[in-house]
């Protein structure tokens, strides 16, 4: 600890003169948070509007409260011109018009719902699934009525509208509803994206002091060969803490972003900082000069963090592409971050994920260290 000690102490003094690198592990994982993270918040609050046109009788009155119980669009009454116009003028994503006739489409096997859009998108899309829904949940009550006495059907309605069903707010299943966890797992994913490219970024510049001589210096130093490799990898590793502390901490300002439980956190997120300190050792270990492991490090930090999910959750892409997924050490990380922020803690799922990272950490060790020229 002597010796490695006051290597730990140059590198990271080193590290923190060069403004390029504060800027890129410190200043834009908090700008790119800030902005994307303020989006999907103002997103989350500004919900699709959809009009509903209906009739003042009974029926539509309850399918109109039907239509309504799903949370994720504001439902707002209009007529039927005013609601073409909203629709022409793309103030709202579409209008579902009851017909009055709606008993008579019901026995006709026709559609029961006239929907008019001004273009199809991924809300439409949605709400497409929905209303299809709703409208057998409509047809099936009609026929589970038609066995009862005249005019029972409004009322069967009614008893259905009322009934509060299952409401899936969040892909996530979380403990606390309040926790917007897609927002905190995008900040998570950023800091992911940025640490790679810093500590990568870091860890090349052996190849600078290679070519430099400063390495040879230290080679014939009384410090040995692995006190000298964890000298610099403790500073990498030290960096990386501090970049992702840092990142905590302003969510927790700006957004009032809750990480879930430190006894979790702490741990996964030094595993996660261990791997991508492996990974940048992997890459100066394959390269020979800090440009080849620029170019390098920028296409395979792109390529894995759009595979991993860091961009995008990994729900919303084909399912080939999340079994590619599984390849790459993001998608471990984001999956084991979203359990402990959602507050889920499948034991399960957080010993798979952790053991998958421990898998990528040692195999990134492994090629950086068979890499590394000690001459």
């Amino acid at each position: 600890m002597r010796r490695i000690f006051p290597i730990l102490s140059l590198n990271f003094k080193n590290f923190l003169k060069t403004p390029g690198a504060i800027i890129l592990m410190f200043v834009m994982p908090v700008v790119f948070s800030w902005i994307f993270g303020g989006m999907s918040m103002n997103s989350e609050r500004n919900k699709p509007v959809v009009n509903i046109v209906a009739g003042s009788d009974e029926i539509s009155e309850q399918i109109s409260k039907l239509l309504k119980k799903d949370q994720n669009f504001n439902w707002e009454m209009a007529a039927l011109k005013k609601a073409r116009e909203n629709v022409l003028e793309e103030k709202v994503l579409a209008v579902v018009v009851i017909p009055k006739d709606i008993e008579k489409r019901i026995t006709g096997n026709l559609a029961l719902f006239d929907v008019i859009i001004q273009k199809k998108s991924q809300d439409y899309l949605a709400l497409a699934a929905y209303l299809q829904g709703t409208a057998r949940l409509v047809s099936n009550s009609y026929q589970a009525a038609d066995s009862l006495e005249a005019g029972a059907f409004p009322h069967f309605l009614a008893a259905v509208a009322k009934q509060k069903g299952v409401t899936v707010e969040k892909q996530t299943i979380e403990n606390d509803s309040a926790n917007h966890v897609e927002i905190n797992l995008m900040v998570v994913g950023f800091a992911i994206m940025f640490m790679m490219f810093g500590l990568s970024g870091a860890a090349s510049t052996i190849l600078e002091e290679r070519r430099g001589g400063t390495w040879s210096r230290l080679l014939i130093s009384p410090a040995r060969k692995f006190e000298i490799i964890i000298g610099y990898l403790s500073s990498y590793f030290l960096m990386g803490w501090i970049q992702f502390a840092v990142l905590l901490v302003a969510m927790k300002f700006m957004f009032g972003a809750d990480w879930g439980k430190l006894s979790y956190l702490v741990p996964f997120a030094s595993l996660v900082i261990l791997m991508v300190v492996g990974f940048g050792l992997m890459v100066a270990g394959i390269v020979q000069t800090k440009q080849q492991a620029m170019a390098l490090n920028a296409i395979l930090i792109v390529s894995t963090c759009m595979l991993g999910g860091v961009y995008w959750p990994l729900d919303i892409v084909p399912e080939v592409m999340q079994k590619i997924a599984l390849g790459v050490p993001q998608s471990w990380a984001m999956s084991g971050f979203k359990e402990i922020m959602s507050g889920s803690l499948h034991t399960g799922v957080l010993i798979k994920d952790t053991l998958a990272l421990l898998g990528f950490t040692i195999l990134f060790y492994v090629i950086g260290l068979r890499g590394i020229k000690f001459d």
